[in-house]
């Protein structure tokens, strides 16, 4: 008897509780494609990079499992309460309270074995559809085959079956202790305020709003000048701004009874003294869950912008780092081995050899001052090419070529940098090189390497007529001492500068364009035909001095087929685990409210039956309930959305080298668009079945 009973009760809450049961649904699909990919063959083969990607799935899957764990906790608490009359009525007919627990586990098992199966049927198709995904990201063929891991399948099955029996041990406990009378009457207790004296509210309110904008202030400065950045100041901030969401949120139903419900003339206007009525009272109640939500919900939009961020940073670096296929640096000018290789290996479109010469400082870098690009700059050098192999490199990238006049100069540097560079100009449109005035002509920021390779940042393209003067100032700054080779730090002192020259400074640049992109086994090729020097080391160990050799290449190898691999794998990784996480913190969070509003409707029956008998019609019951939810769903996401914002911005500024203000206020909206949409959907579905619930009144 009790299992048919089970049955039948499991039917009826697959009804009533549609979008859990779709919810649990998508989040097994989700755990187990995710598993899937983490034991994948194909995916750890398509670079080295990738091995790190299961190890990442399965420590982001700890935080999913836990959030679930909290979603499937919270919603089978309200079955209960919804259900508690008829478990009562159960007990007074004489089945005991055993047999009660039993029937409700056996119901939510067969409700969860149902999930689970469905889960995994479509998260199969999910694992396909991000293979696919993947796969294409690396330029790799891929036929959508049907495969079925029984690893993922355990490992999904561990992380489900167990939150759920965890879940179940403590509503059988709860069943058990709960006595008939708080059975039968439980939707008839009063709410209570987390504080109840209205004072303590406010001065609750007041505190939650300094302690958060006190985080956002520490955020700010962190982040603004990361060469003081410190994890203890981090964690001040990110105490402050969790413990100040909660308290906001345990504070907000006494802010908005003093706001409106004071104000007469707004308190009897038309429907407002029942709206406001029903939300104050639900959110005394709710406030640790707002509180919950809204913290959940700023982990989702700072975490999606720092990933679309990261995203945009290797994006960025690829293109403004590695405009040629392959680039190499060494201290002497003999590339034949090099090319030699690289004929063998590549069909070559084009070959280059050129050198950079180093100047004395020309005071063009202080257009970087109090910039994320200071650090980037020597003290008292600058980098400089002669304007013929400028407009060579021009030409093998596909730009035009430029015109540049004896008495002129050219800054190349990166896009990011420019407006630091206009500003300067605006203001010092002429430069010194050895003691010749040159006018700037213009700042270029096409892509040809200025992130390590021509130039840190910058580099000043000059007339060739300089030559002769250049390489003198050249030949005074670098030493000429062979047994260093250029990689150990030379200290040079004379009348005008103290220079200093770090290490893997080489010269002497050969760049390459292919017809074809290069792999990550002729990188390693290439960079092990470089010569290496040991260098002897000191370090203290234990106290004592310990000797040692370090061997450094004699030379730097780049090729953007190597770094495209790391970088889409880097890619691959940090978005698809965002969106994992994102969207399982979205759906959790938006079916708790569902829920929670879906399962009042069944008590505010008695409250829109009033209102019907006193004359509303159909049309305002709907705007009321309209009105009540969208506050409920727009409550907690409100703090996050402002909170946000600032944060957003102060973190972004770390990443300012290699990614503009545009496309971080652009990554803001892409997040914020997605998270309302997928928010949103919830919304309204949940509108939609609240209505048809007060609809059945008779």
């Amino acid at each position: 008897m009790l299992g048919k009973l089970s049955i039948r009760n499991a039917k009826r809450q697959a009804k009533d509780y549609i979008i859990y049961f779709i919810t649990v649904i998508i989040s097994v699909a989700l755990i187990f494609s995710f598993n899937s990919i983490a034991v994948s063959e194909d995916i750890k083969e398509l670079s080295s990079v990738m091995e790190n990607f299961s190890k990442s799935i399965t420590g982001i899957s700890i935080i999913v499992v836990l959030t679930i764990a909290w979603l499937i906790n919270y919603t089978m608490k309200f079955m209960l309460e919804k259900r508690s009359k008829e478990f009562g009525t159960y007990e007074i007919l004489g089945i005991e309270k055993k047999d009660i627990s039993k029937m409700f586990t056996l119901e939510n098992i067969i409700i969860g074995i149902i999930a689970f199966i469905i889960g995994v049927f479509f998260g199969i198709f999910l694992y396909q559809v991000l293979t696919l995904i993947i796969m294409n990201l690396f330029n790799q063929p891929y036929e959508i085959k049907i495969t079925f891991s029984i690893m993922a399948v355990g490992m999904t099955a561990i992380y489900f079956f167990g939150i759920f029996l965890i879940v179940l041990l403590n509503c059988r406990r709860k069943i058990r202790k709960t006595k008939v009378y708080n059975l039968l009457y439980a939707d008839k207790q009063n709410e209570n305020n987390v504080i109840k004296n209205p004072k303590g509210n406010i001065l609750i309110f007041i505190i939650s709003i300094i302690l958060i904008v006190c985080a956002v202030l520490i955020n700010h400065k962190e982040f603004t000048d990361i060469s003081d950045f410190t994890g203890r100041n981090m964690f001040i901030a990110i105490t402050m701004l969790i413990l100040g969401i909660y308290l906001f949120y345990i504070s907000i139903s006494s802010f908005i009874v003093k706001r409106y419900l004071d104000n007469k003339s707004r308190k009897y206007k038309k429907d407002n003294m029942f709206l406001y009525r029903n939300l104050t009272s639900k959110i005394n109640t709710m406030s640790v869950t707002m509180g919950t939500i809204a913290f959940m919900f700023t982990i989702i939009l700072i975490g999606g912008n720092v990933a679309l961020l990261l995203n945009n940073m290797l994006n960025n670096e690829i293109e403004m780092g590695y405009p040629f296929e392959i680039m190499m640096s060494i201290p002497e000018n003999d590339f034949s081995k090099y090319k030699e290789y690289i004929n063998q290996n590549v069909k070559v479109k084009d070959m280059y050899e050129y050198r950079l010469y180093n100047v004395y400082n020309t005071n063009v870098r202080k257009a970087l001052d109090d910039t994320v690009f200071e650090e980037r700059c020597y003290d008292d050098i600058d980098k400089v090419m002669m304007f013929s192999d400028y407009n060579k490199l021009r030409e093998m990238l596909g730009y035009e070529k430029v015109h540049l006049k004896d008495d002129e100069i050219i800054i190349q540097t990166l896009k990011t940098a420019e407006a630091a560079f206009k500003n300067y100009t605006n203001k010092n449109d002429k430069i010194k090189i050895a003691d010749i005035e040159f006018k700037i002509k213009e700042i270029r920021t096409e892509n040809l390497s200025q992130i390590n390779f021509n130039g840190y940042t910058y580099i000043i393209i000059v007339p060739d007529n300089l030559i002769d003067i250049v390489k003198k100032q050249d030949s005074k700054i670098i030493s000429k001492d062979t047994d260093n080779n250029s990689i150990t730090n030379v200290e040079q002192d004379n009348e005008e500068n103290n220079t200093k020259i770090g290490y893997f400074d080489f010269g002497y640049k050969l760049v390459v364009t292919t017809y074809e992109t290069t792999d990550e086994k002729f990188y390693e090729e290439l960079s092990e035909l470089i010569e290496k020097k040991e260098i002897p080391m000191t370090s203290e160990v234990r106290g004592e001095d310990q000797q040692f050799n370090i061997q450094y290449p004699l030379g730097e190898v780049y090729t953007r087929g190597y770094r495209i691999g790391q970088v889409k794998s880097m890619y691959a990784i940090i978005s698809f685990l965002a969106f994992y996480v994102a969207l399982i913190f979205v759906m959790a969070t938006a079916t708790l409210l569902a829920i929670q509003q879906l399962n009042d409707s069944e008590k505010y029956k008695y409250r829109y039956e009033l209102l019907k008998k006193l004359g509303m019609d159909e049309l305002q019951m709907n705007r009321i309930i309209l009105k009540q939810l969208f506050f409920y769903f727009a409550l907690p996401m409100l703090l996050p959305f402002v909170v946000c914002i600032p944060v957003i911005l102060s973190v972004g500024s770390i990443f300012t080298i290699a990614v503009t203000m545009k496309e971080i206020i652009t990554n803001i909206c892409i997040i914020y668009g997605l998270f309302v949409l997928v928010y949103g959907i919830y919304f309204i579905a949940t509108d939609v079945q609240f209505t048809r619930n007060i609809e059945e009144i008779g």
